[in-house]
């Protein structure tokens, strides 16, 4: 019974604080203060909260969580977020209602009982309210029915005020329009990449030096050790061909010996030496590797179906096998084994530490040809000019958009690239020098085209919706960092997770 309180109580703060505009507790920016003594575990202004409260809260959080997550969701893992999570929802509760009684809002006795009468779990079969339902409810999870009501008049008092601030929020249809319009927009670029990863040689470096290298960069070498994380840390892995004839695990008898009789015939043309990957090209029915020669590259165990991958594990490199599976029947060859691998970054630092000396070096190289083709756009030249003059390659982008954070295939995110891009007019290039990942870029606009009209209208509606949620959201947030660091410098809002004694 209790359980089915619990969940509809979830659901009736969900339509209180969300209130039809916007989740109401956004995360305060700084650090929280986790100072302080005695079983208060929250204490903002005059308002105290203990461990009570604080684990109906974080409890509360948790069914969210678990709700989202299903199976997913780690208790163990999360305790510290939701620790966190809950000791935050309090702080801004009572920050919104000590700024609220502060301008003189009330929550009368009245908005209490609707909000208690309005809630479907103090009803009984009939639909009428349950008074004894409602007080063992309040009882059993609040102590007092004084205790829940008064922890009810505090969330509709923190909720006036969160509609105050963000009833104060506006986004024109213009201004909507123009931020819409600008997403649209689109732009087809060329660009010239030198990049560092590939190429260069180094000479020979003394093992000191790598070892001196090792010790002053060595964040550096640590990310490139993740990096290359299936180079020095991985499980035994395969890689396979296959070919797949289609069947359905209900489909009938004649289906399957049909398709078991042309793997079968398959598997006798491979073995009298014909290649693989031309009858798997001719007969496979597996979209995504028929036109590759039935390849799926290398995988270990747990990312394809148990009985594809317990037939290809079982076999040496060169064997194949038949198998069934719920997609069909396959026939299976190994091509390579890769036993499992674990090497301690301690034992590849001076390896990695000479991979940073060469990319410095090739950087170097390449910075002095990025400069070179830089100067020939300074002078007059457009980059594909340039490029073409010393038989440089040249990449031609399809149609762009500022949405993605700026991603450019073949590069990676490069927001600063396409935004100089888009300020470029048609034909003109750039002399500037774009760091993106590895590489050295130089990009020049081939043309640009403004937005579909029938697009914008389209989307209207829904961008202006978002453009408003996220104004109320910063508005709000930056009102609850203004309080709650006025408040900590004072010596007036305090977090003792301490308190907990977990």
């Amino acid at each position: 019974m209790i359980q089915m309180f619990q969940r509809r109580w979830l659901a009736l703060l969900v339509v209180i604080f969300v209130g039809g505009v916007f989740a109401v507790f956004l995360g305060l920016q700084g650090p929280l203060n986790l100072s302080g003594t005695g079983t208060e575990i929250v204490k903002v202004g005059d308002y105290r909260f203990g461990l009570n409260e604080f684990e109906r809260v974080r409890a509360r959080r948790q069914a969210l969580f678990e709700e989202q997550l299903g199976g997913q969701f780690d208790a163990r893992a999360m305790s510290d977020t939701l620790d966190s999570l809950a000791a935050r929802e309090l702080v801004e509760t009572a920050l919104l209602a000590i700024a609220a009684e502060e301008m003189g809002l009330t929550v009368s006795k009245r908005e209490v009982e609707r909000l208690v009468l309005a809630d479907p779990g103090f009803r009984d079969e009939g639909g009428r309210f349950d008074r004894d339902r409602f007080e063992d409810y309040a009882e059993y999870q609040f102590g007092s029915q004084r205790a829940f009501l008064e922890d009810r008049r505090l969330a509709l008092l923190s909720l006036k005020m969160l509609r105050l601030l963000t009833g104060q929020a506006e986004v024109s249809e213009g201004e909507a329009r123009d931020a819409l319009e600008r997403e649209l927009e689109e732009v087809r670029i060329a660009t010239v990449s030198f990049d560092s990863a590939e190429g260069g040689e180094l000479p020979e470096v003394a093992d000191e030096t790598l070892s001196q290298v090792v010790v002053e960069r060595g964040d550096e070498i640590a990310a490139l050790y993740a990096e290359r994380g299936d180079e020095y840390d991985r499980p035994e892995r395969v890689r396979a061909r296959h070919i797949l004839r289609t069947v359905a695990q209900d489909a009938p008898e004649t289906d399957v010996a049909a398709a078991q009789g042309t793997i079968e015939a398959a598997k006798s043309r491979i073995e009298a030496g014909e290649d693989f990957a031309t009858v798997a090209g001719e007969l496979s029915q597996d979209p995504g590797s028929a036109s590759n020669g039935g390849d799926l590259g290398f995988f270990a165990r747990g990312q394809m179906v148990p009985e594809f991958e317990n037939a290809a594990f079982g076999l040496e490199p060169g064997g194949v096998a038949i198998a069934r599976s719920n997609f069909g029947i396959h026939l299976i060859r190994l091509e390579e084994r890769q036993e499992e691998r674990s090497v301690p970054l301690d034992d590849v630092g001076q390896e990695l530490a000479r991979e940073l000396l060469r990319r410095d070096e090739a950087r170097k190289s390449l910075r002095t040809e990025a400069e070179s083709l830089a100067e020939a756009v300074r002078g007059g030249a457009s980059l594909e000019d340039a490029a073409r003059a010393v038989e440089l390659d040249l990449d031609r982008s399809g149609w762009l958009q500022r949405r993605g954070a700026g991603f450019v295939p073949g590069l990676g995110p490069a927001p600063e690239l396409l935004a100089a891009a888009f300020a470029l007019e048609p034909g003109e290039s750039s002399s500037q020098i774009f760091e993106v990942e590895n590489a050295l870029v130089l990009v020049q606009q081939l043309e640009q085209r403004d937005a579909d009209a029938v697009s914008v209208d389209r989307l209207l509606p829904e961008r202006r919706e978002q453009m408003l949620e996220a104004k109320r959201n910063n508005r709000t947030s930056a009102w609850l960092e203004a309080r709650r660091s006025r408040l900590m410098d004072a010596g007036e809002l305090v977090v003792n997770l301490a308190a907990l004694q977990r």
